[in-house]
Parts: C-alpha cells; structure tokens; sequence
C-alpha cells in the first residue's frame, strides 16, 4: 500500500575529528551536532537532518550497527544492499569503510564496515547448515569512465562494461569474481587489489568498488529412518 512504502535508502552523516595539523593551525569544527536527534546545524543558521548523524567521537561498530547491519538482514534473503561512502579526500572514507583492512585487525576496534561484514557474512554461512553457501568478491576501480579490474593482474586488462542482466540486475560484464572459502582468503584478495590501485588511499580521487556475492543452494537433509 502506498502509505507503508519505506524507501530503501539511507543517508547517514559520520564527521571526524580534527587532525593534528588542524588543531595546530588553529581549525575548529563548523558543526553543531543537535542531542538526541539526527540533525547538525551548519554555523549558526543552516541545519541539516540525515537518517543517522555521527560526531566525532562516534565509533567504529556504533556506525556498523546503526547504518549498516540492518541492510544485512535483507542481504541474507537474497536482496541487494549497497555501502556508499562519499566526501573529499582526507574526509575519513578508507577508514569509516575498512578498505587497509588487514589479517592482523582482525579483532582491532577500529576496523569498519567491509571487515566487520565479512565477519557477519561468514558467521551467517556457518550457521546455516541447510544450505551450501557460495561466497564471491570482486573488485573495481572507475577512473576517467573506464572501469578498471583490481583483481585482473594482467597488463591487457580486458575492457568492462555495465549491462543489464534479465536474471542478474546490474552487471558488471567480465569482470573477476573470486570464490572464497574463508576469512582470510577474502582479506588477501583485498590486499592484492588494493596494491592495483591507480592511486593510494590516501590520495585516491577515483571511486573503488567492493562487492562480495552471497549464494545459498539450498538442499533437503536427508534423515534417517
């Protein structure tokens, strides 16, 4: 009905803390975070209300299990979900998303969203013992329009266009999916691709694109009679 019809995107707003450099420069933060409500007023006149708003001194799993973790229950039944983090460089994306993710955080506090959704997403599969779960990554990098493979390790990296699949949705065509069976073979897959980029985290002024597919092939236990 068209009075219960929720719309599937939220916007959450994450500012960070001042940097040293800024602190000494004499920089003060621009934005008054309003108590008990989604809402930051600009200066002293503007105010802006978000789905979800996150001062500086909100941490890492606050904002996984505010703005993100819901949107895997719906992934789980099959439905798409999409993490966007968007802002100038130095705004704080490759932290707040996890991408210099590593093995050895595993269990570090301050890793973000990618991290901590593999971690949900295995624990998912391990649970479900009426299915066999296949678990996929790919990796893209878009710069100057032209959609780079991060995970193709070849020179001549073959030329990736956007369709529309009849059963798939969007696609990206031709690009690698990589099966993975564990944690860490997800974590080295995003090492080698990191090390693809055109350009480092730190500096990066071209949209990277991290997509991990879920399939479950469910099956009927057999029972003993």
């Amino acid at each position: 009905q068209e009075d219960v019809k929720v719309i599937p995107v939220r916007v959450a707003l994450r500012c960070r803390p001042l940097v040293p450099k800024e602190i000494n420069e004499g920089c003060q933060c621009c934005l008054t975070f309003v108590p008990g409500e989604p809402q930051v007023i600009v200066g002293t006149e503007k105010a802006f209300t978000y789905d979800y708003v996150f001062d500086p001194t909100a941490e890492q799993e606050e904002v996984y299990s505010t703005a993100v973790a819901l949107l895997l229950n719906g992934f789980f039944k099959g439905y798409n979900a999409t993490v966007l983090a968007y802002g100038q460089t130095g705004s704080g994306k490759t932290f707040s998303m996890g991408g210099a993710y590593t093995s050895a955080q595993e269990n570090d506090p301050s890793v973000g969203v990618i991290p901590r959704v593999i971690r949900r997403i295995f624990k998912e599969k391990e649970k479900r013992t009426d299915c066999e779960c296949c678990l996929s990554v790919s990796y893209l990098e878009i710069y100057n329009e032209d959609i780079l493979d991060l995970l193709c390790a070849s020179k001549d990296k073959p030329s990736i266009s956007i369709r529309e699949d009849p059963k798939e949705g969007i696609k990206a065509s031709a690009s690698i999916a990589a099966f993975c069976l564990w944690v860490t073979s997800l974590v080295l897959w995003a090492t080698k691709a990191r090390k693809m980029l055109l350009f480092p985290t730190e500096t990066l002024n071209s949209p990277a694109c991290y997509k991990v597919s879920f399939n479950p092939d469910l099956f009927e236990l057999s029972r003993g009679h």
